[in-house]
């Protein structure tokens, strides 16, 4: 079966938002220095590379764990942009927290639902 293009939407949105929250991870340990400035963001890039993985190969629970990970990702953005941290960071955060929820939005259309369900 032909690729959708929502699934190439759900990578972009969540490779891509996690590969910018690493950016601004290490612009903020190019600034202030402190190497626990970057795991989180790669922690949560390898979450999201997985899922990405699991929703390319089609595995049985690739749509179960890939809204796992982009629920979770969202919550703990959430607790990013509620917090007392830089501006640049809650902003960031922000951004990429949408992006998640866009994901998971977009996990639940019709042509994902047909795509991940085998024949």
């Amino acid at each position: 079966m032909k690729r959708p293009v929502e699934l190439w939407a759900i990578l972009a949105c969540l490779v891509g938002a996690e590969l910018v929250f690493l950016g601004a991870g290490v612009l903020r340990w190019a600034a202030e220095g402190g190497a626990d400035l970057l795991v989180l963001p790669t922690v949560l890039l390898v979450l999201v590379l997985v899922a990405a993985a699991s929703l390319l190969t089609r595995i049985r629970i690739a749509k179960a764990g890939a809204t796992a990970v982009a629920v979770f990702a969202a919550l703990l953005h959430l607790l990013i942009v509620l917090g007392d941290g830089p501006g640049l960071a809650r902003i960031v955060s922000g951004i990429v927290g949408a992006a998640h929820v866009y994901a998971v939005v977009l996990l639940n259309t019709g042509p994902m639902r047909k795509f991940l369900e085998r024949p």
